[in-house]
């Protein structure tokens, strides 16, 4: 397998954080868990369902970009919810959105009820996996580490 390809956009990570957006591994995009928070890192939609479901699949489309690829490459999604399943309101309220996002595209998918993420106002938190076998890389993009 070739070495894989760590990719970073234009928000602001410190550059000593371990983190980055996605990692390419052979035909395979692996994103990081996707929270909505906006450019200034402030939550966007504190107790809205639907405003942070909005802000986390528009990064996920901005991330997905970086390798120009789109959310119908998505192939798996891990959804970390605060919110409690016994309120299918807020659930729906959810499926709403991502349909507005995917469409009929339908990634394998896994919900989990968590008791809490980063910062108490966030609802919602997002991983993918991508299926990209010809992978363009952005020249936007920023690659962390790459061999030189």
């Amino acid at each position: 397998m070739n070495d894989p390809l760590f990719f970073k956009d234009d928000i602001r990570w410190r550059e000593d954080s371990p983190m980055c957006h996605m990692v390419k591994a052979g035909d395979f995009l692996w994103l990081t868990g996707i929270v909505a928070l906006d450019e200034n890192r402030k939550v966007v939609g504190a107790g809205d369902i639907q405003a942070q479901a909005r802000q986390v699949f528009t990064i996920m489309r901005r991330v997905l970009s970086l390798a120009s690829c789109d959310l119908t490459s998505v192939i798996r999604l891990t959804n970390y919810f605060t919110v409690s399943f016994d309120d299918m309101e807020q659930i729906n309220k959810y499926w709403d959105v991502r349909r507005e996002f995917f469409g009929t595209h339908r990634p394998a998918s896994t919900g989990v009820k968590v008791a809490a993420l980063i910062l108490p106002e966030l609802l919602i938190e997002i991983d993918a996996i991508a299926y990209a076998p010809n992978v363009v890389i952005n020249p936007s993009a920023v690659i962390p580490n790459a061999k030189k």
